[in-house]
């Protein structure tokens, strides 16, 4: 007589989802190494990390911190400043120093400056430049013979001019500095290229430039006009670097608001064989204040295409969303520029010291999320709960605002005081039987850890998206067991980064499986590795 063949459990491992955030694959057909949810992870070529936190910069500011503006020399001190808007009442602040920037405010014969009730201005916090009407600034840095400059505008104040020790307001007939030719309050951009200042005219399609090496003097227009068919007016300008066969060169990239770019090529805009006009193309209208940042040679720009290098955005009239950079969370990309477009604080900014590309997807006036991308492998994550407004890179380190603060990122495990929080739900696996129903009956996480987190784990079945673990609650140290008395595969042995295994019960049925963790944490490096299944492949449903 023949006898049903008995069933018998199998263990499975399915390493960490290191290819990261999917959001356009069918989630049956998802890759076994990428996740669905991949919440405050970033992730490494080996393993997923627990984002690090932030620490509190400089705060106690009036307003808003809406950009920063830095200054960053050959040689000599380097600082930065933070732009804050309150209520339209608007001022620079030096953020240089941690929670203390001590300036006294004078003019230039020598006294004291007090406001309007006739109130000495705090020392201690006192702003750099204040009487401001717009906290949104665009900078360069340009160095000549006469030393390091920082070039700061906002489309609405005379230019601002930075020696290394003053603030300039630069105007027609200011002194010590002046541009003449046109109303610096006009200008809404302001690059360097080729050894000259380029500024770009608001609500127009003018633009402007300096004598080689000035940072005053007569500006020169360039009407970029006739070039774009759409109107619109001048978005963005910035540079491109490509080999045109005899060696790197820098472009001039112009960007409107309807999405057409213009290259130039050459020195002298006022020199016809010099300058010459490479192509005009169309490419999406571009997305925030900050739609442009260099990566490498190249540009990337940012538009509802997703975040686009511009070498490969001129090589057709419209770039496919397969070749963005962001192409694999392209659907979540779509839907936030949709959503927010409108919203202030978008951003694209690397970090290259963690081997991090960051675009800032502001949900709101006072809440954001961070996309981002490990240079390295290519792979996504989004980062939640750091709510930052603008970001800026300086001295090697990464800074944000919000809420009237500066705030130094990826510096230590918590987020000034409060516990990061994850979620992470790998991609869906049939375990090579889609059209078996499986039974899981245990699951075992494979981490790593070095001080002490909280975690929870669910079994999510067949797309099961809603569903989600508990806040986490199990609690683990990393105090050390003891070699021959600990038990195994729960006591911990030494070391920086000590491992973390323990089989849990996991029970479901369903064709489709994976484990959804969650941790917190305010004091530990966590890293995710793996995690083992046993189940049991049963008939065809």
């Amino acid at each position: 007589m023949l006898r049903p063949k008995r069933q018998s459990s199998s263990t499975i491992t399915v390493t960490a989802p290191i290819g990261g955030w999917n959001a356009v694959t069918q989630l049956a057909a998802m890759s076994p190494n990428e996740a669905v949810v991949i919440d405050n992870w970033f992730c490494l070529p080996t393993e997923l990390q627990v984002r690090k936190g932030y620490t509190e910069w400089a705060t106690g500011y009036n307003g808003n911190i809406q950009s920063f503006i830095n200054y960053s020399p050959a040689s000599g001190t380097i600082k930065f400043f933070a732009a804050a808007d309150n209520n339209g009442d608007c001022a620079l602040y030096d953020v240089s120093s941690q929670n203390i920037s001590v300036i006294d405010l004078v003019t230039e014969s020598g006294d004291f400056i007090t406001t309007e009730a006739g109130v000495l201005l705090d020392t201690n916090k006192a702003a750099t430049v204040y009487g401001l009407t717009n906290a949104k600034f665009r900078f360069a840095q340009f160095a000549n013979s006469g030393g390091h400059f920082t070039i700061a505008i906002n489309d609405t104040d005379p230019l601002l001019l930075y020696d290394g020790t003053t603030w300039h307001s630069v105007t027609s007939t200011s002194t010590p500095y002046a541009i003449t030719g046109v109303d610096t309050s006009s200008l809404n951009d302001v690059i360097l290229h080729k050894r000259r200042v380029w500024f770009a005219e608001q609500n127009t399609l003018n633009g402007w430039y300096l004598d080689t090496d000035a940072i005053s003097g007569t500006a020169h227009k360039f009407d970029f006009g006739p070039l774009f068919s759409q109107g619109g007016s001048i978005a963005k300008l910035t540079t491109w670097t490509l080999d045109a066969g005899w060696g790197m060169d820098d472009y001039l990239v112009v960007l409107t608001t309807k999405g057409e770019v213009a290259v130039y090529k050459g020195v002298n805009p006022a020199d016809s064989t010099d300058w010459s006009l490479q192509g005009v193309y169309y490419i999406g209208s571009p997305v925030g204040f900050f739609p442009t940042c260099k990566y490498g040679g190249d540009a990337l720009l940012l538009n509802k295409d997703g975040l686009i290098p511009l070498s490969q955005c001129l090589m057709s009239s419209r770039v496919s969303t397969r070749i963005s950079i962001t192409n694999k969370i392209q659907a979540k990309v779509t839907q936030a520029t949709s959503d927010y477009a409108d919203n202030y604080g978008w951003q694209v900014i690397l970090f290259p010291p963690q081997n991090m590309l960051m675009i800032n997807v502001p949900t709101s006036d006072t809440t954001s999320d961070q996309y981002v991308m490990n240079t390295i492998s290519g792979a996504w994550s989004r980062f939640v709960d750091v709510n930052a407004t603008t970001w800026t890179f300086i001295n090697e380190e990464m800074y944000f605002c919000k809420s009237g603060g500066v705030y130094k990122f990826w510096d230590g495990q918590n987020d000034n005081g409060s516990v990061v929080t994850t979620d992470l739900l790998p991609a869906f696996s049939s375990f090579g039987t889609q059209s078996q129903i499986k039974r899981w009956s245990m699951a075992r996480v494979s981490m790593g850890y070095d001080v002490s987190f909280s975690f929870s784990a669910q079994l999510s079945l067949d797309f099961d998206l809603v569903s989600q673990p508990p806040q986490p609650y199990n609690t683990l140290s990393s105090t050390a067991g003891v070699w021959d008395v600990g038990v195994w595969d729960n006591a911990i042995y030494g070391g920086t980064i000590v491992p973390f295994a323990r089989w849990q019960m996991a029970s479901g049925m369903g064709h489709y499986g994976s484990y959804r963790i969650k941790t917190s944490s305010k004091t530990s490096d966590i890293r995710y590795y793996a995690t083992d299944y046993v189940l049991e492949a049963g008939g065809v449903l």
